[in-house]
């Protein structure tokens, strides 16, 4: 695979935070990026080199557009698989487009009391070379991810059995690229793929400040033939996601959110959200992700509380140490050292 160097540029196929965020690390590692997408105000627009806005289903457009990078990949898997490969017929893409439908056959239904859900997080090289974050928790509200949190409190020997699992997953897809695998654990112990998501996660958007290789960085790395990077953590972390109900009473408390510690805000300069996806998240870093977990809780929390009638500031009371109660079957205290078993 042609190693693409600092000072080339990277093509976009479709935009929004994804691309946004991508973009951002590109750049801050010396690429130029240009983004393909029909809206005028995409989010990724802004922190990109230049662009160009037509429709994914205008394929001519498509081929000319990808003709005139010196790579080009997407970050968001609901790019139209036409569009994808009309791309790929121009200049070489990565991943490439069948990843995308084969990723799709690899999924189970969730089980239907899972004690755990989970993500691995991981990128593969076109050398074959395969590196892995730690266990991602998520929670979800309307089967969206409201809050995600790192590491996840499961066993040692479970972890080791996903990330086999998600090595196997992304070897046989040949990706070259960063994926999430979800997984769920069952109460016999069982842990079963539930999706493969081939481009960057939403979970994963924790490990821009958590990780010393975020994952859109490790995105950049691998699909230019790079090295790719560590993915050891700083400190453990969480991510609340930020919709439009948290403007519902004007703009949003942002002192009170950030006063609190170990805060990051990631706003993508959304003016308003007609999609369903999220304007912006913040992380907290802490002790544990269980104590991460309740600072960004409180930390959205306190943003409307200044923006009601007659409400007082928001003055949310933090654990003083980040142990869950009890660990469930299978799953370990986020502070407690895993053994390995």
């Amino acid at each position: 695979m042609t190693t693409v160097l600092p000072g080339a540029t990277i093509g976009l196929l479709g935009g929004g935070e994804n691309s946004r965020m991508f973009a951002l690390a590109a750049r801050g590692m010396g690429y130029r990026v240009t983004v393909y997408s029909p809206d005028r105000d995409d989010v990724a627009r802004p922190v990109c080199d230049a662009g160009m806005q037509r429709e994914l289903d205008d394929l001519i457009s498509v081929r000319e557009f990808a003709a005139g990078v010196d790579v080009l990949t997407v970050t968001d898997a609901t790019v139209p698989a036409l569009a994808f490969q009309a791309a790929a017929d121009a200049n070489p893409t990565r991943p490439l487009p069948d990843v995308f439908e084969a990723s799709a056959g690899l999924r189970a239904e969730t089980p239907g009391n899972p004690i755990a859900e989970f993500g691995i997080i991981g990128a593969r090289g076109g050398d074959g070379e395969c590196v892995f974050y730690q266990p991602i928790a998520v929670d979800r509200v309307g089967g969206v991810i409201d809050i995600a949190r790192s590491p996840a409190a499961i066993r040692a020997r479970v972890r080791m059995r996903a990330v086999d699992a998600a090595w196997e997953i992304l070897n046989k897809l040949k990706l070259v690229g960063v994926a999430c695998v979800e997984f769920a654990l069952t109460p016999e112990h069982e842990v079963v793929v539930t999706a493969v998501i081939p481009t960057p996660h939403m979970s994963g958007y924790l490990t821009i400040d958590a990780c010393v290789t975020g994952q859109f960085e490790q995105h950049v790395r691998a699909v230019c033939g790079l090295p790719l990077g560590s993915t050891a953590m700083l400190k453990p972390a969480a991510t609340v996601m930020l919709g439009n109900a948290d403007w519902e009473n004007g703009e949003p408390d942002w002192i009170a959110a950030l006063a609190m510690p170990g805060i990051r805000l990631h706003l993508y300069g959304k003016s308003e959200n007609r999609t369903g996806r999220p304007r912006g998240h913040i992380t907290a870093m802490a002790t544990s992700a269980t104590l991460a977990k309740q600072i960004v809780k409180a930390a959205k929390l306190s943003l409307k509380a200044a923006n009601r009638p007659g409400a007082r500031p928001a003055e949310p009371q933090l654990p003083d140490n980040g142990q869950p109660e009890a660990p469930a079957l299978g799953i370990l205290p986020e502070s407690t050292t895993q053994p390995v078993e």
